[in-house]
This record gives C-alpha cells, sequence and structure tokens, in this order.
C-alpha cells in the first residue's frame, strides 16, 4: 500500500469519526428540537392599565403577560394542566372548569385580577389620597419553554411584582412537561418513594459548599432552613444534565438571600430515579 493511499485512507477514518461524533451530538440537538417542535410553542401577550377610580391622579394597576402555550391538538391537556399548576398566580383556575381557550382564561384572568384590584383598594384609596402611588400595582408575567432531558420541555413562570412596597417580589415556577406521556411530572414521577431524606442531605451539602457552611447549622445561622426541615422543593427543572430545585424569596430564607437554585447531577442520585417508561 503506498503512502498516499495510507495517508487518505487515515484522512477518511477521522472524517469518520469526526462524522460520527457530530452526528452523535446533533441526535441529542435533533431530539431536543423534535421536543421543542412537538410542544410547538405559541405566545399571548396582553398589556392592560386599569385605573381605580376615575380621577386625573387615580393609582393605576398595570399588567404585562407573555404567555406560552402549546399548539399541538395532542398537547391540548398540557395547557389546562399549565392553568391548573400555578403557573400564574393567583391561581384563579385549579377551582372550576377553565375557559376552552388560552386566550380565554388570560382575558379572564385579567378581568377578575383589575376586579379584586378595585374591590380591595378602592375604599382604602379614598380615606388615604394623600398617598396615591402606594396603590399602584405592576405585575408582569414572562413564561418560555427550553429544552430539559430527552423528551422534556421545561416551562418556566417569571412573575414580577410591585405593589408600591420597598421592594418587588419575584417569584419563578418552573413545570416540567412530558411530551410522550403529555403531562405534567411531579417530583414523585421522578424520585422513587423514601428518597427524599437523601435529596435533603444532598441538598443541604450543596448549599454547604455554596455558602462556604459546614453543616445544617451553618446554614441556619444564615436563615437558610432556619426552623424548617430541609426538602427537595416541588418547583425544580429536569435539565439536560441536572435536576434543578428552586426556592423563591422568603421560602426558606429571609428576604436579603434572595432566591436559591440547587443543581444537583443526576448522576449522583442514579439509583433514587425512577427508571423511565
Amino acid at each position: 500500500m503506498t503512502k498516499n493511499k495510507i495517508s487518505y485512507l487515515l484522512a477518511a477514518f477521522l472524517t469518520f469519526i469526526a462524522f460520527q461524533s457530530l452526528t452523535s451530538c446533533n441526535g441529542n440537538s435533533d431530539t431536543n428540537e423534535k421536543d421543542l417542535a412537538v410542544f410547538n410553542a405559541y405566545s399571548i401577550l396582553k398589556d392592560t392599565t386599569a385605573t381605580l377610580v376615575n380621577d386625573s391622579v387615580s393609582p393605576t394597576c398595570r399588567l404585562h403577560l407573555e404567555m406560552v402555550f402549546s399548539k399541538a391538538d395532542s398537547l391540548k391537556g398540557v395547557n389546562q394542566e399549565l392553568l391548573t399548576s400555578g403557573i400564574i398566580t393567583p391561581d384563579y383556575f385549579s377551582i372550576g372548569t377553565p375557559p376552552t381557550t388560552m386566550a380565554e382564561a388570560i382575558d379572564s384572568f385579567i378581568r377578575r385580577y383589575v376586579e379584586e384590584y378595585k374591590r380591595d383598594y378602592k375604599s382604602l384609596y379614598y380615606i388615604d389620597k394623600e398617598n396615591p402611588k402606594s396603590y399602584d400595582i405592576n405585575y408582569n408575567v414572562i413564561t418560555s419553554v427550553k429544552q430539559g432531558r430527552a423528551g422534556v420541555v421545561i416551562y418556566t413562570s417569571e412573575a414580577t411584582y410591585n405593589s408600591g412596597a420597598k421592594h418587588d417580589t419575584k417569584t419563578l415556577i418552573a413545570r416540567n412537561i412530558d411530551v410522550g406521556s403529555k403531562k405534567i411530572l411531579k417530583l414523585e414521577d421522578v424520585i422513587v418513594e423514601g428518597a427524599n431524606k437523601f435529596i435533603s442531605e444532598l441538598i443541604v451539602k450543596t448549599l454547604c459548599d455554596e455558602y462556604d457552611k459546614e453543616n445544617l447549622e451553618g446554614l441556619q445561622d444564615l436563615s437558610i432552613f432556619k426552623g424548617i426541615t430541609p426538602y427537595p422543593s416541588q418547583n425544580f427543572m429536569l435539565e439536560k444534565d441536572n435536576i434543578v430545585f428552586i426556592y423563591n424569596s422568603d421560602e426558606i430564607a429571609t428576604h436579603d438571600i434572595g432566591r436559591i437554585i440547587v443543581k444537583i447531577d443526576y448522576s449522583d442520585i442514579n439509583k433514587y430515579l425512577k427508571k423511565r417508561e
């Protein structure tokens, strides 16, 4: 075999290996794109400004909603389930039958929110007109979808609320949509029964590493899990390589600590993960 032929075959072999590697990577990408394509997202954007009373200096309620839903006929049930799962608060949809279409649902939410704003604040404003800004409300909700682990689309809802208080209230809510089973996964769908204690210990260890503390008592000195038994949050994301537990401000610590995010690699809890069907 000539030297040139050997060089040619070696080059061809290396090209094949590179192609296989790329194909493997793209295999994940293709799967990811397929999951999001199955979800087939569309957005409903609503901006509403409502005055509390009919005068020129009236306080206002401003709502900005960017809501993502699925256009897929097969996932209509998931749309309804998202509404009743608390992705937007107040949770008007968990009791009773939600509206038929998502557009109707959002209009219904806005209408009820404004009605309650006027009901709750109007009488207070009339006896406290010197402080109209105290009765302003700004409420923004922005939702989005992204790829999670294979077969899962992660739905997130980021809400910011301000009512004239000293600081905004920000809340992140996540839901994990199994596009195969067409349902939202709960933690008990992912973690085997009885594993919460081990997962909680791993969460504490991860937080100790992050905040440079020796143990739970050290975290409690920072107000984290003070007076609260550690637990894995039901608010979580099934990302590609890890599970992410979300604890919003004031949930497991004082407000100054802010939102706490804990990432745990699947490899660290593999034996506690339920086998996927």
